[in-house]
């Protein structure tokens, strides 16, 4: 071969070879930025997915929470979440989330990814339990200033829901005693309203020896049908503001959640001095010997949801909700007096229920990408 051919043989040889490492070269790129894109696009994605479970745990804890989130950092990205009313198909009120993840916010690599929920949320309910503003296992009494009303009232108000309210009083005894200036008031099974009046004439928003269908509940746990701890377990978890102490020294103020107060079975250190409380959702005084007790509970500024106790005593100050006593043998046979104010309130009470269901009732009716 001469040497001009050799050159020329050379000379293909790296030309080609060139070629072949720019093709091998850019084909190397396209692939990195493939898979980044694909990194991005799914990190986005596993963002915008992670904001609407974010949003249904907080749905969970409050119904009413329409906030949402605005580039709210996330596994190394941003998440923006709008939260909405709308119906599903047209037909059911259901909770719309829309989830954008956003990986690399604001390069030239951004990408985005939208993940749409429609979740439905089972109405809180007033719980079967609660049979009046008052539901007593045996006879107590009330005396001094105090005013039972079982007509609805929203929380912290004294303004009259009409038609909505409750029987005052509902026992299994044969007697309710009053004296000084105690009134007691309510709404009829017809939903006729009855404001609080003195003894004979509101008898009509009081019910004696009614029979609890299945017996009279023994625990808060049996109360609603729930196994007994269950009350106990979910307090102790510390969910939505939730307390467990056996020293209600050591309760933190205000409440919320779930408050149970497991007092000591020995007299008198099952007897709870409650001063001041404050606070909202389930208040629970109680312990295996169902002699614990709550006493001279005053409320600064006020108390609104469920409170279960097996005995409560000499009751002060404002009480939105409901209350169910579970000892047949109160101690002191005198629930309150002074100066009270027991108000019935279904929002208060569906409020208190709603911390239990915790979004475990939630049906998701479509989830889209």
């Amino acid at each position: 071969m001469s040497g001009r051919a050799l050159i020329i043989v050379v000379t293909g040889i790296i030309i080609t070879t060139s070629i072949i490492l720019y093709n091998i070269s850019a084909s190397s790129t396209t692939i990195v930025q493939n898979l980044n894109n694909y990194y991005l696009r799914q990190s986005a994605q596993n963002i915008a997915q992670s904001g609407v479970n974010l949003c249904l745990t907080q749905l969970g804890t409050d119904r009413n929470w329409r906030t949402g989130f605005t580039l709210l950092n996330m596994m190394g990205g941003k998440l923006s979440v709008r939260v909405f009313d709308t119906s599903y198909a047209g037909i059911i009120d259901a909770v719309g989330i829309q989830s954008t993840g956003i990986e690399s916010y604001n390069t030239t690599l951004e990408k985005r990814a939208v993940s749409t929920c429609y979740a439905y949320f089972p109405p809180f309910v007033v719980p079967d339990f609660v049979k009046a503003l008052v539901t007593l296992n045996g006879v107590n009494s009330i005396n001094g200033n105090i005013t039972l009303d079982g007509r609805d009232h929203n929380p912290f108000s004294t303004a009259v829901n009409a038609g909505l309210g409750n029987w005052g009083i509902w026992s299994t005894a044969a007697t309710f005693d009053r004296d000084g200036s105690s009134l007691v008031g309510g709404t009829t099974a017809g939903f006729v309203d009855v404001a609080p009046t003195t003894d004979p004439a509101d008898t009509v928003v009081i019910r004696f020896n009614q029979t609890y269908p299945g017996g009279y509940p023994t625990s808060p746990d049996s109360a609603f049908g729930y196994d007994e701890g269950t009350l106990k377990a979910l307090a102790q978890t510390g969910f939505a503001g939730s307390q467990y102490v056996t020293d209600p020294a050591k309760l933190k103020y205000p409440l919320s959640g779930v408050t149970y107060v497991e007092m000591p079975n020995t007299t008198p250190q099952n007897r709870w001095n409650a001063n001041k409380i404050s606070g909202t959702g389930m208040l629970i005084i109680h312990n295996s010997a169902h002699n614990a007790n709550m006493d001279n509970a005053e409320t600064d500024p006020g108390f609104s949801g469920i409170i279960i106790g097996d005995d409560i005593t000499h009751l002060h100050g404002d009480i939105w909700g409901a209350i169910m006593l579970l000892s047949p043998n109160p101690q002191g046979n005198v629930l309150g007096g002074g100066n009270a104010n027991l108000l019935y309130s279904r929002q208060a009470i569906k409020s208190a229920v709603g911390v239990l269901q915790n979004g475990s009732k939630r049906k998701m009716l479509g989830w889209y990408e």
